[in-house]
């Protein structure tokens, strides 16, 4: 419903635009009859629209105030106001004009009428009133359109309003001169205007095209706009905030896992250049791990100390190794510029840790990962327990590859049905690891089905859930970096995991080895799994919180590092311009998500685990939900919590890694705590 809503509104702004700005440009001409019951028709058709907008906004409402608060409080007002004065004094001249020129077409002609018209004498402009209140609404309207596409306005809306407002009166200024009758002159002077907007516009894009370049270094403690959370203020880049107490500085390069031991697991990854062949034949140019896609499948135990040496041999491209979902200390995080330099060719990087997490993460590259992740730095990091597990453990890579022909998503390098043999009666475990969007959709994430056997939800981002119980024939939506294990016991029938983005392909588990296999059917409308409501509930372990921060997440078109795009914001802002959430080590934190743009956006948070507390306003009933990665669809609104427990200085993004490409990134820093990397055109670190 809100993805239908908020396209409406945006068709009826553009709407708007048409019709008053039409109106308007009729305002300033000659009140003929013509003219007259045109602009009359125009302000009727403006009036149904504003109407049916005021409707829209109401249906929005339904989301919650956030979503419509700048329509309420800015645009709409901005709007109402000279359209009030328009139906007091604009609508009743130009019925007494429309009036007049009735009457006096409908009676004989006088001999001083046809002396008038055989003089060639012009209709006069139309009334002060009508011009003043028919151009101010479509400068508002006007005003609307870039509140809507350019400048989302965000809380206080004071600073806002004044602006839009002070434009207004100069409108309504402008709009009080008799336009000249000569048709040359109004030419000229419609020219003149034209000339005049088209330059401050193009002057207006400039601006925001030069000052969007990102420089050519910066570091990522660099940010003007630190947000405190409600919190006390304390120091960043070397300061401190007016009567904050002194904090130990503390370099994020000397948060390592242990330097010294005889590490349990020993792993080294090589990333190369390789030709990989996909299930369909289609042989494409890949940047691989170990000359693998998939990379190297890392299966470590719990307490094990591990130790991944990086070595580069890609010829000009620099890589790292982020851990996603394994909170690893802050300087092992893999981040190029924030937590190490990326590793250049020729080089390499030693990576140590402790396992301490039982679960399914995976492992990619932090250095342009939109290019990198894409084109196959990627693999699976699985925790085992210390004893073992038994029967089948599957770890399944949901990926899309750029083949000649377009994205195909892909279980791994399987674009096509990949056929395994498990025994009927063996418990099966698979591991979804979700590497990409959905090569679908931009309103929702992965969307996979499993097929053939009853199953459970066991864990979501390596985190086991509450007695999960058995489901059958619903849609997993699995966020971009997200993590579903799936259990069940292998039946007497083959089981089908399928990617709804390409059906043709898939994971066909099947009782025996030999002889043909039908795949279960794949259902057009399955029902979405809802992690909210699932599982057995237990307390939540927060009672109050010391910080508390909210994310508007928002588009616009915009310019990011000197390009046009369609833009992805936070709080009305693309990186480096976005703030950075302040915290102090042990405090809890509380963080609402608002959705309010038209694409799904997960957002993760490295470093830290947070239990999602409620969504669009109602708490979570089911399982204690654990998520590193969150998906928040379209006019939906989450409140995380957790624990800050892992100092640092730490990526918070949008995992679609083409938003974080556009600047949708922001950072949880501990108080006290500096990098010493920095970003940028002039450094070999490019997080995004």
């Amino acid at each position: 419903m809100y993805e239908f809503a908020v396209n409406v509104d945006s068709i009826l702004v553009i709407l708007l635009l048409i019709v008053w700005g039409a109106a308007g440009l009729l305002a300033g001409g000659l009140s003929t009859r013509r003219r007259t019951r045109l602009l009359l028709a125009l302000i009727g058709v403006g009036t149904v629209v504003t109407v049916a907008r005021g409707i829209g906004t109401g249906l929005l409402w339904s989301n919650g105030w956030v979503f419509v608060a700048d329509r309420v409080l800015v645009a709409l007002p901005l709007l109402a106001v000279p359209m009030v004065a328009m139906f007091a004094l604009a609508v009743p001249a130009l019925r007494r004009i429309a009036g007049r020129r009735q009457a006096t077409n409908g009676t004989a002609k006088t001999a001083e009428t046809a002396k008038t018209e055989t003089a060639g004498a012009p209709p006069t402009p139309f009334p002060v009133s009508v011009r003043v209140s028919v151009r101010t609404t479509a400068v508002a309207a006007l005003l609307g359109a870039f509140m809507e596409y350019l400048s989302r306005p965000l809380p206080p809306y004071g600073a806002d309003m004044a602006i839009y407002t002070g434009i207004l009166l100069v409108a309504a200024a402008a709009s009080r001169g008799r336009n000249p009758r000569p048709r040359r002159a109004g030419t000229r002077r419609a020219v003149a205007v034209t000339a005049l907007v088209a330059t401050a516009i193009t002057g207006a894009g400039v601006y925001e095209m030069r000052t969007s370049l990102l420089p050519d270094r910066m570091s990522m403690m660099g940010h003007g706009d630190v947000d405190y959370g409600g919190g006390p203020g304390g120091s960043h880049h070397g300061s401190r905030a007016s009567g904050a107490p002194a904090v130990k500085a503390v370099n994020a390069a000397d948060l390592t896992g242990p330097r010294t031991g005889t590490p349990d697991r020993a792993f080294t990854l090589t990333a190369r250049e390789t030709s990989i062949r996909l299930g369909s034949g289609a042989v494409l140019d890949a940047w691989t791990y170990n000359g693998q896609a998939p990379g190297p499948a890392l299966t470590v135990r719990e307490g094990d100390l591990v130790q991944v040496t990086l070595v580069n041999r890609l010829p000009r491209e620099g890589v790292t190794i982020h851990w996603h979902g394994l909170d690893v200390p802050n300087a092992e995080d893999g981040v190029a510029g924030v937590t190490q330099d990326a590793v250049q060719p020729g080089e390499s990087h030693v990576y140590r840790f402790r396992a301490d997490q039982v679960g399914t993460f995976w492992y990619h590259t932090h250095q342009r990962p939109l290019v990198g992740v894409r084109r196959g730095l990627f693999g699976s990091l699985v925790v085992l327990p210390p004893e073992g597990t038994t029967g089948e453990d599957i770890t399944v890579m949901a990926h899309n590859w750029e083949r000649p022909d377009g994205l195909v998503a892909a279980f791994g390098t399987s674009d096509t049905l990949d056929r395994r043999p498990v025994r009927p009666g063996t418990p099966v475990r698979l591991r979804v690891v979700n590497t990409d969007r959905n090569a679908w959709s931009d309103v929702e994430s992965r969307n996979l089905v499993l097929l053939g056997a009853r199953f459970r939800v066991a864990a979501i981002d390596g985190v086991d859930l509450d007695g999960p119980s058995e489901l059958d024939g619903v849609r997993l939506s699995v966020a971009e970096g997200g993590r579903y294990d799936l259990t069940f016991v292998m039946p007497d029938r083959p089981v089908l995991l399928a990617d709804l983005a390409n059906p043709r392909a898939g994971l066909l588990l099947s009782p025996g080895s030999d002889g043909p296999v039908t795949a279960p059917s794949i259902p057009s409308d399955a029902p979405v799994f809802d992690p909210a409501t699932y599982g057995t509930p237990a307390p939540v372990p927060f009672t109050r919180f010391d910080r508390d921060f909210t994310v508007i997440i928002d588009d616009r078109i915009g310019f990011h590092d000197g390009t046009l795009h369609f833009l992805p914001t936070v709080n009305g802002r693309s990186f480096p311009h976005t703030p950075v959430h302040m915290v102090r080590q042990g405090e809890v934190v509380r963080m609402t998500f608002v959705n309010r743009s038209h694409q799904v956006h997960p957002m993760h948070l490295h470093g830290h685990h947070a239990l999602v507390l409620s969504r669009n306003g109602r708490p979570t009933t089911g399982s204690p939900w654990w998520i590193d990665t969150l998906a928040v669809q379209p006019g939906e609104t989450y409140e995380i919590g957790f624990r800050a427990d892992n100092p640092g200085v730490w990526m918070d993004h949008c995992h679609d890694l083409g938003h974080a490409a556009d600047g949708m990134v922001t950072h949880l820093a501990y108080e006290g705590i500096s990098t010493p990397y920095e970003i940028g055109h002039g450094t070999p670190n490019q997080p995004e």
